[in-house]
């Protein structure tokens, strides 16, 4: 039996409402640092953990492969020629949200800090991985016959980016609570 659906707006006044503290950014930091550097360090890494749960489940829906290792960062769009010779998963990894915090030009991360963050993420919020992987799976399963394509790709993508602009945006809300930070001051 499929679970109930989860009402996402619901989810993410919950999200805002929590609460991320200083010893949470001391631990996600795992360094010796001081409270200001591991704010910084683990203010980036819960949103871009928060993201990469979304790709990863993006990527669990349309049954591709793990995400890909970092790279430089490129400004360029794919080329229409780039685009057209791709298979569906190589059209999809060259439309892939990519972002300056997950890449090998990030100030703050490295690649080895992400699944630190994914494990903090899904232990402090789960339901940010039920509300992208219940998303995903009601379009995949929206109108009976799935047609596999790159307009359902492009869809998807669509779809995780507006739901990924919410996320952040409640956990920018949890992350600088004021009654928060102030009852975790180090």
């Amino acid at each position: 039996m499929a679970p109930p659906p989860i009402d996402m707006d619901t989810e993410l006044e919950k999200i805002s409402k929590g609460c991320i503290t200083f010893s949470d950014y001391k631990l996600l930091a795992t360094k010796d640092v001081t409270w200001w550097i591991a704010l910084m360090i683990g203010r980036e890494l819960v949103k871009e953990s928060a993201s990469t749960i979304g790709l990863m489940e993006l990527r669990g829906a349309l049954h591709f492969g793990p995400i890909a290792p970092w790279t430089h960062l490129t400004y360029t769009e794919p080329s229409e020629q780039e685009l057209a010779s791709a298979t569906l998963e190589e059209y999809y990894e060259l439309k892939e949200p990519k972002s300056l915090d997950r890449s090998l030009d990030s100030w703050w991360l490295l690649e080895k800090d992400i699944p630190r963050g994914v494990a903090f993420m899904d232990g402090r919020f789960p339901v940010i991985r039920m509300i992208f992987k219940g998303k995903f799976e009601k379009m995949m399963r929206k109108g009976g016959k799935m047609v596999m394509d790159r307009k359902m790709v492009d869809r998807m993508i669509e779809e995780y980016l507006a739901m990924d602009k919410k996320i952040r945006d409640a956990i920018e809300k949890a992350k600088y609570s004021y009654e928060c930070q102030i009852q975790s001051y180090p």
